[in-house]
């Protein structure tokens, strides 16, 4: 896993129209077949990572936006101007060799989804016990820790030539709770946290033992430092 973090600014229906339009020919099933948009998760401290059902277009727009999708009540202040600041998106994705793989073998195609998604809820649960958010009035303000976050998962088949990329779109939401009501996550922690979180990633999918099995069972190895497979 590599790459760096994005923040995602502007309106909740640009950011459906972000994750749609990095869709390859290859993916145009994953919306017609009515499986929705993304994955939600809710993960805290104590409780772990929780599946948090699919989203469809419209509610991964109101998911987006801020507001609570069982009640529709905002989270707290929310922000409707164009700077707001909406999530925070990193990819877990790997080396192209894993990706080429999957497309020889519907076995490693399984095996390798189900490690991503599996190195998505790691990441997504150490930033539930890491994330934190600010508390005061300005100018004396202290970081204290969240209580819980929610985060987004879209899956791509491919990259944006087409080329087989199979990566998800990890989005942490930008609104977290903490100390009881909800307040904004702090984007900078996240972001100087990127490198333990593009660790635990690759380590996640590249020691998953149902990946390494399908992999050894088409004859593949993988080299130990890159993760690259050699064969390929």
């Amino acid at each position: 896993m590599h790459g760096g973090l994005k923040v995602y600014r502007g309106s909740p229906a640009a950011a459906r129209s972000y994750v749609e339009a990095d869709r390859g020919r290859a993916d145009d099933y994953y919306l017609a077949e009515g499986t929705g948009v993304a994955q939600r998760y809710v993960a805290s401290p104590e409780a772990g990572v929780r599946d948090g059902g699919t989203l469809n277009g419209d509610g991964y727009e109101a998911w987006v936006a801020g507001y609570d999708l069982e009640t529709g009540a905002p989270k707290g202040r929310v922000r409707t101007d164009a700077a707001a600041v909406r999530f925070v998106e990193v990819v877990v994705n790997g080396p192209k060799s894993w990706s080429l793989a999957a497309a020889l073998g519907p076995e490693i195609a399984a095996a390798y989804d189900r490690a991503q998604d599996r190195a998505a809820e790691q990441v997504i649960g150490w930033l539930a016990q890491h994330a934190s958010t600010r508390v005061g009035p300005r100018g004396q303000q202290v970081q204290v820790p969240v209580q819980e976050i929610e985060a987004a998962v879209v899956r791509h088949y491919t990259s944006r030539a087409g080329d087989p990329h199979r990566h998800l779109h990890l989005q942490i939401n930008a609104r977290v709770f903490a100390e009881d009501t909800w307040r904004g996550l702090h984007t900078v922690g996240v972001r100087d946290s990127l490198g333990a979180i593009n660790g635990i990633g690759h380590a996640a999918v590249m020691c998953d033992p149902d990946f390494r099995a399908a992999l050894a069972g088409r004859g593949f190895t993988l080299e130990a430092a890159s993760g690259e497979i050699v064969e390929l």
